[in-house]
């Protein structure tokens, strides 16, 4: 009977080895993003899936992931936050060949780049005694939470002798318009295109889609540079602002149908690779592009805002018109728009200082934020 006992406590102490060796061995673990480019503030989800690829069971496993501290979880959960980043921490047990799938909702209260990357498995022998872990750097995963979206008439406001509501149609185009026919209304276009006798007969409300007379085109110029000296700290608020500003331009420019571009001295913007000015163009591949790069984009500035003026002005043309959004201005940035202005059609700017805004040239329209912003 003793020599049971001990055979068989032998073989528990094996077993129990065995489990700790082997208990990591042939374990799966990966993340999945639902949508790589979300909104702040707006819930997303995120799979982590853990999977037992062995005939061996676990009972004791735990799963730690490592997430943006910009990030939160919707529901309750068991996260540690040390301020920079937040740690997610589950526990569970496994049958052989089982796999689970855990769905997180998250949402994000930032703009910016965002990586999952890190994720640690612990487990440990039958009795529970001693642990062991291992770590999973999988493929690097990217978010990108895009600049707030903001309504345009109520963030802007014009200075000076200009009045009336913020139209992207007034800014570029003066001339006489061409209807096309008639499509969907979406909520973005004004209640004076819709184009009621039709929206009653079909029951559904149509607007009239126009087509212009002149090859008008519009860049939108995003200037991040705030001094002299691009590594002196900036004015993030306004930086931030200025994405938002930027964002709501090019999507009113992508309703209206009017070809367009984005221009910019920041120096990260990814889908730009290296150049000051992308291609112009319209459609929903060409916005989501550009709305990624603004939200990937970081406050450094590759240039001052008066080379990048000067650059534009190289290549600009007389059916041009820029649409220049700036958190501040220098005073030697004045020269730089008056060049533009020359060569090209129009330009409007808006910035979030009144430095030196006196001394543009009346001929150029200047908005600024409301009075209630």
């Amino acid at each position: 009977m003793i020599q049971i006992l001990i055979i068989l406590i032998i073989l528990g102490l094996i077993f129990n080895q065995y489990t700790k060796e082997y208990s990591l061995e042939s374990m799966e673990f990966r993340r999945e993003i639902k949508e790589g480019i979300v909104e702040i503030d707006e819930p997303f989800y995120i799979d982590s899936i853990v999977e037992n690829r062995k005939w061996l069971p676990l009972s004791f496993l735990q799963v730690k992931e490592k997430y943006p501290g910009n990030f939160d979880f919707v529901h309750q959960t068991n996260v540690q936050d040390n301020g920079l980043s937040k740690v997610h921490t589950i526990t569970l047990s496994l049958l052989p060949y089982q796999r689970i799938t855990r769905t997180y909702k998250l949402v994000a209260h930032k703009r910016g780049r965002y990586f999952l990357q890190e994720a640690v498995l612990i487990s440990g022998d039958f009795i529970g005694l001693q642990t062991v872990s291992k770590n999973f750097d999988q493929q690097i995963q990217e978010i990108t939470v895009l600049p707030k979206a903001i309504e345009l008439n109520r963030t802007l406001e014009p200075y000076g002798n200009y009045y009336g509501d913020i139209s992207v149609n007034r800014w570029i185009i003066e001339d006489p318009i061409l209807n096309r026919g008639l499509r969907e209304y979406t909520g973005n276009e004004p209640e004076k295109h819709i184009h009621w006798p039709s929206s009653l007969k079909t029951g559904e409300l149509l607007v009239k889609n126009f087509d212009y007379t002149s090859d008008k085109s519009a860049v939108i110029v995003l200037n991040t540079a705030m001094s002299k000296h691009i590594w002196e700290k900036k004015d993030s608020k306004k930086i931030e602002r200025c994405f938002s500003i930027v964002r709501s331009i090019l999507e009113e420019f992508e309703s209206t149908g009017i070809p367009y571009g984005m221009a910019s001295n920041v120096g990260t913007i990814h889908q730009f690779f290296g150049k000051t000015l992308t291609d112009i163009g319209y459609g929903p591949g060409h916005l989501r592009g550009l709305l990624e790069s603004l939200g990937r984009a970081e406050y450094h500035s590759r240039g001052s805002f008066i080379n990048l003026l000067e650059e534009l002005k190289d290549r600009s043309d007389g059916n041009r018109t820029y649409v220049l959004v700036t958190p501040s201005m220098m005073e030697e940035d004045l020269l730089g728009l008056e060049e533009l202005r020359k060569a090209s059609g129009k330009i409007i700017l808006i910035t979030m200082s009144q430095d030196y805004v006196r001394d543009v040239s009346s001929k150029i329209e200047i908005y600024q934020l409301s009075t209630e912003n």
